[in-house]
């Protein structure tokens, strides 16, 4: 049964990835990976935002935890994508951009699980 959590968690994070990448990239026009960032960045919130919940509210639900975060978020979330991609940007010589993709995806996932797991904290207080 956890697999088929994952899995199912998987297909729906993939596909939701795929539709916001397709949603992002339409109004994109620089060659800065927006929709990759974006992506990590909720996905990160919402690893915090659930993870904290969960342990909150429903701590022995393991095939729940799975299929949100491993699975619906682990799909969801890109970071071979990001690698693939800040790769390639070095190699277009375009060093300015990779910088700045490896400094904003670091910076801004980290600060998007701190604010999720406080989000989930103040919710399971009230």
């Amino acid at each position: 049964m956890n697999i088929l959590a994952v899995g199912l968690g998987g297909f729906i994070g993939a596909a939701s990835r795929y539709y916001i990448s397709t949603l992002v990239n339409k109004v994109n026009i620089s060659s800065f990976p927006v929709a990759t960032l974006i992506i990590n960045v909720i996905g990160s919130f919402l690893i915090g935002l659930l993870t904290q919940l969960l342990m909150g509210l429903c701590p022995e639900n393991k095939k729940l935890q799975l299929f949100l975060t491993t699975g619906i978020l682990g799909g969801f979330t890109t970071f071979s994508t990001f690698s693939l991609e800040t790769v390639n940007i070095f190699q277009e010589g375009k060093v300015v951009f990779g910088v700045a993709n490896i400094i904003f995806s670091i910076a801004f996932c980290l600060t998007g699980v701190v604010l999720g797991k406080m989000l989930a904290k103040a919710i399971v207080s009230i």
